[in-house]
């Protein structure tokens, strides 16, 4: 099996489009199990209008909790707490949102009032669609440990494709460069990022571009909405050209794509013969060549 993980550095740049249509143009040749790990803003089921099979709830996070029968207010705790995650006058009062559970309060505790609990801090959800399973998480609003549950969502994610003996285990990826997005590539067999021609996208291009090669990963760039800037289109070929990245596919500014996010359909679904989805069959064949070479 092969895990593939589309990335982004920036936002909004098309990302969970590109895998959408990607995953039903695989899944006509390969065997394939989708994950979405943007768990703050999870959305591919609603680009692919995937049906929900099951929920479960994700207990990834520690907070600290306070037994008031046997505090004496001594204030300690908050004394201790680096985060600023207790208030209160007599007696102490836990900020759950700003608690990161690292057991100081505990510690230092004289009347050992004070315990770190696991609390729930999302959910992992199973979606059908019409030939391939998808799993996702998502983080509960003000939810710490998103890196965590990506972790649980990618190990789920891989025992689905065990048990359907998939071939390709097709990721969409969180924007940025933060813990869930290096949580995201373990494991990860090729990268591709996603990016548009602006001077924005390019910069976190670069960003994200130095994460990947921290973990020694191959990756391809995928240029989306590529003909609405031509001076910044010919700055990410140059950036391609000078660090010896290969450019997937570039894929035109094409109504079709919103018009088909608007309703909940993959481009190559609602639209196969536009410029938009005609690219993305493109880059579907390149990677397919670029899957074989790595076998």
């Amino acid at each position: 099996m092969k895990e593939i993980v589309i990335l982004s550095g920036k936002g909004g740049v098309g990302k969970s489009s590109i895998a959408a249509s990607l995953g039903v143009i695989l899944a006509r040749k390969y065997t394939v199990v989708l994950a979405d790990t943007d768990v703050d803003a999870p959305n591919l089921n609603l680009v692919l209008g995937a049906k929900l099979r099951n929920s479960e709830e994700i207990a990834a996070s520690s907070k600290a909790c306070i037994d008031y029968d046997k505090c004496i207010g001594c204030m300690m705790c908050k004394d201790v707490c680096k985060f600023s995650s207790i208030c209160g006058a007599d007696k102490p009062v836990i900020i759950p949102y700003s608690c990161e559970g690292c057991g100081a309060c505990s510690l230092i505790c004289p009347e050992k009032a004070i315990e770190i609990h696991d609390v729930v801090n999302g959910q992992l959800n199973i979606f059908d669609t019409v030939n391939m399973l998808l799993v996702t998480g998502e983080l509960h609003i003000g939810g710490s440990s998103s890196g965590h549950i990506v972790d649980i969502v990618k190990k789920r994610a891989r025992l689905e494709a065990t048990n359907s003996h998939a071939e390709i285990l097709l990721t969409d990826g969180p924007p940025g460069i933060g813990c869930p997005v290096i949580a995201s590539l373990k494991g990860a067999d090729y990268v591709i990022l996603v990016t548009e021609p602006t001077p924005a996208a390019l910069n976190d291009l670069k960003r994200v571009v130095e994460v990947v090669k921290h973990f020694k990963i191959p990756l391809g760039i995928t240029l989306n909405r590529s003909d609405i800037h031509l001076e910044s289109q010919r700055a990410i070929r140059q950036f391609a050209d000078e660090n010896g990245y290969f450019i997937l596919s570039e894929i035109p500014y094409d109504n079709s794509m919103p018009m088909a996010v608007a309703n909940a359909q993959p481009v190559i679904s609602a639209y196969p013969s536009a410029p938009g989805s005609l690219a993305l069959q493109t880059l579907a064949e390149v990677l397919s060549e670029k899957i074989t070479e790595q076998v």
